[in-house]
């Protein structure tokens, strides 16, 4: 929204009639721009997060199905995954951002619940 004059302008309306060659207009965001603005900071940030620990489920199931080193480091680092794709998935749904984002979040939100089930798998893999 344009505030010019203390009025509202409307989109295709004229500023100041001919001749003005400075002015002062305030722009003015609904509060819903910059909420889905952090939304889309926030989306940003965590993929790069959730890229790293889907790295680190593909190294962590390797290790486990060689049967290479000990149970205890494996446990604690499926620990550490585990605890970011909780918060993760916990986060995704209160999370909000515009509607050109929505396809990018609900595929950001189908990789956590992979991960998820992916350390499922390996938690299980451990224990046997």
């Amino acid at each position: 929204r344009f505030i010019f004059r203390g009025k509202s302008v409307d989109a295709g309306g004229v500023l100041q009639a001919s001749g003005g060659s400075e002015m002062t207009v305030m722009l003015l965001f609904r509060e819903g721009f910059h909420v889905a603005n952090d939304g889309a900071s926030w989306l940003r940030e965590y993929s790069a997060e959730l890229a790293e620990a889907e790295v680190e489920l593909e190294k962590l199931a390797k290790r486990i199905n060689a049967n290479f080193g000990d149970g205890g480091e494996t446990s604690i680092r499926l620990a550490e995954v585990g605890g970011l794709v909780e918060t993760l998935k916990q986060s995704v749904e209160s999370v909000r951002v515009s509607e050109a984002k929505l396809p990018e979040m609900c595929e950001f939100r189908d990789r956590v619940l992979a991960a998820d089930a992916r350390l499922e798998v390996l938690r299980k893999s451990l224990r046997l």
